[in-house]
């Protein structure tokens, strides 16, 4: 592991029985404590017929486990112990977190781990927590981002996962012949599995301890670690679906160009970190620079590169 001369953590990185990945950070001079699971299952993994799944699961795993019932005890506890948690829903990951005072930090991640080991999913809390994703829904419509977004999601492959709808509403979630919680557990069950999750944990104790509630609580997660992520054979692009122009209509006034590159993949490159050259040289604003130049001529206010 390569670690800065500035840093003065310590480091452990580990692999339990289950097949979870761990790293635990020693940080002897943080007043809080914090840990963070990230989950390689998003939106790319919902059912055709239930896009939104995995983001609705994401909600409901706040809502009680089998040790914790109460729908709000988990986030009570954490927000009376002076931190915070949220979670996030992505294409090919999600991920919950969470950060508590030192003090409170074994029991508060004793509650955390039951998330991934025996949530509820009760049907009582599906009506309730399927109106807060349809609102989240509705506030995003005149979002312009969302929009342009979206709009890059519908003229792609539709046979890829990205061309999913991700957010999810009161009719893609909608109950069926039973209450979705069933769909819910079968999804957690096929994706929540522990060889595809990684724990995070950073607190002021020795790596031992830390080492310690890792083993003691996430032991118990359901894994198999010889079974692997079913790969994504369709192209994101199709020739016919290159060399497109879009004209998106802002709802708010906006003029902005955007220049999107299809590349192969990168997965091979990650280490040599070749997006991030690529965007530094495109969105460098020195002398010379494309920002520079653009800028003299008066064409432009803003340009920013990335992948």
């Amino acid at each position: 592991m390569n670690i800065s001369r500035n840093d003065n953590r310590a480091y452990r990185a580990l692999t339990l029985n289950n097949g979870l990945k761990v790293l635990l950070v020693q940080d002897k001079e943080t007043t809080k404590a914090a840990a963070s699971m990230a989950v390689n299952a998003g939106h790319f993994d919902d059912p055709v017929d239930r896009q939104g799944l995995a983001h609705f699961l994401e909600h409901m795993l706040f809502l009680g486990t089998d040790l914790y019932p109460d729908s709000g005890s988990f986030n009570n506890y954490v927000s009376q112990a002076g931190g915070n948690t949220n979670a996030w829903t992505a294409t090919e990951h999600t991920c919950y977190f969470f950060d508590i005072n030192n003090q409170e930090f074994e029991q508060a991640l004793t509650q955390f781990s039951r998330f991934f080991i025996a949530p509820l999913l009760n049907p009582a809390e599906t009506e309730k927590e399927r109106n807060a994703i349809d609102a989240e829904f509705k506030l995003k419509i005149k979002d312009d981002s969302r929009r342009i977004y979206q709009a890059h999601k519908e003229t792609v492959n539709p046979a890829h996962p990205f061309a999913k709808f991700s957010v999810g509403n009161c009719q893609t979630l909608a109950n069926r012949e039973t209450c979705i919680s069933d769909e819910l557990r079968t999804f957690f069950n096929a994706n929540y599995q522990a060889q595809w999750m990684t724990l995070v944990i950073c607190a002021n104790e020795e790596l031992d301890t830390l080492q310690s509630f890792a083993e003691t609580h996430f032991k118990a997660i359901k894994g198999n670690k010889h079974l692997l992520k079913p790969t994504i054979n369709e192209p994101l692009y199709r020739p016919q679906d290159l060399n497109k122009i879009l004209h998106i209509e802002p709802h708010k006034h906006m003029q902005k160009l955007i220049v999107s590159f299809a590349m192969p993949n990168i997965d091979d490159f990650y280490r040599y970190k070749t997006v991030s050259f690529i965007a530094h040289l495109l969105g460098y604003e020195g002398a010379g620079s494309l920002y520079s130049i653009l800028k003299e001529q008066g064409w432009i206010n803003d340009l920013s590169a990335g992948g």
